[in-house]
């Protein structure tokens, strides 16, 4: 079991394959591909892809439980370095320990283009059990992926089989839900949002979403007004576990508006406080690969802030998009442009892109350079803007 107990969805997690809610056809093809590895048999990697809550990344923990593989979760952060693409590469042979489960989860949305060019690497290299998880196969990016693995496809669990999970963990856990044909509902096949709303009803007495038709897309402001409204630590911990966004860019949305919702300086300080020590904790999940710790993340970032005020505020709140996101939204066609022309100037000059960027104040101010490397009139425009801005 891996995660945080506290939360039923990681509680009550399947031990086995055959435990994984739904999606039969899926789940023993998963298993068949597993054993065929195990018995010796050449496999390409797996690229396991479907919606939210369908069971992806639940089968891949349980499956390696099963077969008593080690498992390695890692991230497009690990990545970006020759020596970390090398040293993933070997992670999933077998070691002193048995074979080892590598795993990258949703490399649609955590992964760039550099980082899938790498990932790339490692599939085509890696000499063992290797498997991709992802929402939505169908990105561009991803194609090169493709290529090289073998596809299982998830689909969302059907409701009956989400009530039946609904009512086995509720039955477990000794409590009676009177709005589980709502949850089943919200739902829409995402048995993960199921889950979280049926622990985030009983802790709360009443149900945690909108009775109307909430989706899994609750609006950010709506979990921002829970967040700093609330008293209750699970209310405020189960705020963003409807939102299409990551826990990282909840937290800037809440550091953004904390001054705008406190008022008293000592709570501001200590919210802020919360804030900085989520992302301490964030900073270690990465580095150290204990996802464990994203719980201290959760429950700093969020129910932290919650409860750094003395007492709620009854006010309404015009609560602002977060400053770093506008800022990089403002300078995107800019970092596009430098991205581009450091490309292209490292492909000219046989060095890296990251290398290049640090010539290009000086290449600029070379009369012919943008024709020289190819650019286009943009990134010329961008070139001379970024020369003469050094020279002056």
């Amino acid at each position: 079991m891996t995660g945080n107990s506290d939360f039923w969805a990681y509680k009550h997690a399947p031990e086995k394959v055959s435990d994984v809610a739904g999606n039969q056809e899926a789940r023993e093809a998963v298993r068949k591909w597993a054993f065929d590895i195990q018995g010796g048999k050449a496999r390409k990697p797996l690229f396991i892809h479907g919606p939210p809550g369908s069971g992806k990344t639940a089968l891949v923990r349980a499956l390696a439980n099963e077969m008593g593989w080690g498992l390695v979760e890692s991230g497009g952060s690990e990545i970006r370095t020759a020596e970390n693409i090398e040293r993933l590469a070997g992670f999933s042979s077998a070691g002193l320990f048995g074979k080892r489960l590598l795993v990258f989860d949703e490399i649609d949305s955590a992964f760039d283009r550099g980082e899938v060019a790498a990932l790339a690497k490692i599939l085509a290299e890696a000499g063992g059990p290797v498997v991709v998880v992802a929402n939505d196969a169908n990105l561009q990016k991803l194609t090169p992926i493709k290529a090289l693995c073998e596809q299982v496809g998830f689909k969302r669990i059907n409701a009956g089989t989400v009530r039946e999970v609904v009512g086995k963990i509720a039955k477990s856990e000794g409590v009676e839900c009177a709005f589980v044909d709502k949850i089943v509902e919200n739902a829409d096949g995402d048995l993960r949002a199921a889950i979280n709303d049926l622990q985030a009803t009983c802790a709360g007495g009443a149900p945690s979403f909108s009775v109307a038709d909430r989706g899994r897309k609750t609006d950010v402001f709506a979990a921002l007004k829970t967040v700093f409204k609330t008293m209750s630590f699970s209310d405020a911990v189960a705020a963003g576990d409807s939102l299409d966004i990551e826990l990282d860019t909840l937290i800037l949305w809440i550091a953004e508006n904390i001054p705008a919702e406190y008022e008293d300086a000592a709570e501001i300080a200590e919210a802020m406080d919360r804030v900085s020590r989520a992302d301490v904790f964030k900073g270690r999940v990465y580095r150290r690969q204990a996802f464990s710790l994203l719980k201290y993340a959760r429950a700093l970032g969020l129910a932290g802030v919650a409860l750094s005020k003395k007492k709620t505020y009854h006010k309404f709140t015009p609560y602002h998009y977060p400053s770093a996101l506008r800022l990089l939204g403002s300078t995107k066609k800019s970092r596009a442009l430098f991205k581009g022309i450091s490309l292209k100037m490292g492909k000219a000059t046989h060095v890296g892109s990251k290398e290049a960027a640090k010539s290009i104040p000086f290449i600029g101010r070379l009369r012919g350079a943008a024709a020289y490397f190819g650019l286009t009139e943009d990134e010329a425009a961008a070139l001379e803007e970024i020369a003469g801005a050094r020279q002056a």
